[in-house]
């Protein structure tokens, strides 16, 4: 007997199937290792990726179904293409390794595997000349900070969290890293360099100006800005 899980998502994946532009289903996100056929199965949201005959790259579709969240995502076929050349993270990490539901192509596994292996390669490598850019543009907001004095402590923290952010984040982008989600950053950069993690737990426990500068020269060290960068909007 079917729980009342997985009869909903069942009767959902049913009238996506019923659209014939539907090329292929994919259960993706965390639901996708749950068998939602499970009596004791507990999911509040379900993911679902589905390629279509479209005109559109992309439209997402939330839908609450009897207090169960769908999140909906429709890819054409041009937009798969796209979002594969152009290092999607979101598309390429939930397709390196979906759950087929749902399949009328013939290159399904052609497309997970060029997912799987953009992924594992990582994001687009940056430039010297763009390495360049974010080191300048972080530094000329940590700037700010010198003459902390002047600003209200909550607006200190804040600023100081802002760009120690933004420092983590232009580590992970110089070095050709996927950036994590919030809640793993921490988690990510201390498995990938532990002296940079030590540096930024200085940052959040002292909040002092001079080690939010510390960890943005350890990351940025290597990376010459002697010359002037020509920045066009």
């Amino acid at each position: 007997m079917e729980n009342r899980i997985y009869t909903i998502y069942k009767k959902e994946i049913e009238n996506i199937k019923f659209n014939e532009n539907v090329k292929a289903i994919f259960l993706v996100g965390s639901s996708k290792n749950v068998n939602l056929n499970d009596k004791d199965a507990k999911v509040n949201d379900i993911d679902i990726f589905v390629i279509e005959t479209s005109k559109l790259l992309q439209v997402r579709e939330v839908k609450n179904i009897e207090g169960i969240e769908f999140d909906i995502n429709y890819f054409s076929e041009i937009g798969v293409a796209k979002f594969i050349k152009d290092r999607e993270y979101f598309f390429l990490k939930e397709m390196s390794n979906p759950k087929i539901i749902y399949s009328n192509l013939e290159n399904v596994d052609i497309i997970i595997k060029k997912c799987k292996n953009a992924f594992d390669e990582g994001p687009i490598e940056l430039s010297e000349s763009e390495k360049k850019i974010i080191k300048n543009e972080i530094k000329s907001k940590i700037d700010r900070l010198k003459n902390y004095e002047k600003l209200e402590k909550y607006e200190y923290v804040f600023l100081t969290n802002l760009y120690l952010k933004d420092i983590i984040v232009g580590y992970f982008s110089i070095n050709r890293k996927w950036v994590p989600k919030d809640k793993k950053i921490m988690k990510t950069l201390k498995i990938e360099d532990s002296k940079l993690f030590d540096l930024v737990q200085n940052v959040q426990k002292y909040y002092k100006y001079e080690d939010l500068l510390t960890v943005y020269e350890y990351i940025f060290k290597n990376i010459d800005v002697s010359k002037n960068i020509k920045i066009t909007y």
